[in-house]
């Protein structure tokens, strides 16, 4: 699996997530899969729409800990030239060919590190 495509979102933008809630539907080589919120919060925005493709570990959404933070987290997403130069306190959700989890992004941040008071608690990546 080289790229995962977004077979619909089951919120939409601005949406209260709960933890363990299906946001998206995900195709894989194999199956189509739900993907679930680890955290609650706010669909603050998403990325890729439905019917679109994302390669593997690119952010396909974001996820704001409050109503407030959403208008801020889609102007950092607006500012952000790429995943790699975004806030290192991001989580990342990855959608494998067997199981979704939480795991740290590219600039190597640990869950562990991540303080609840951050505006991105969570983004959506689709990864091997």
């Amino acid at each position: 699996m080289t790229e995962g495509k977004i077979v619909s979102w089951v919120k939409t933008e601005g949406d209260k997530l709960a933890k363990g809630e299906a946001v998206l539907v995900v195709e894989s080589d194999k199956a189509d899969m739900d993907v679930e919120s680890f955290y609650d919060g706010y669909l603050a925005t998403i990325i890729v729409p439905e019917g679109g493709c994302a390669p593997l570990g690119s952010t396909i959404a974001l996820l704001a800990e409050s109503e407030d933070e959403i208008s801020l987290a889609k102007a950092k997403i607006l500012t952000s030239t790429s995943s790699s130069s975004q806030e290192t306190t991001t989580r990342a959700a990855v959608v494998t060919d067997e199981v979704v989890s939480p795991v740290a992004t590219a600039a190597g941040v640990s869950p562990s590190n991540v303080g609840p008071s951050k505006i991105w608690k969570e983004t959506f990546t689709p990864r091997e």
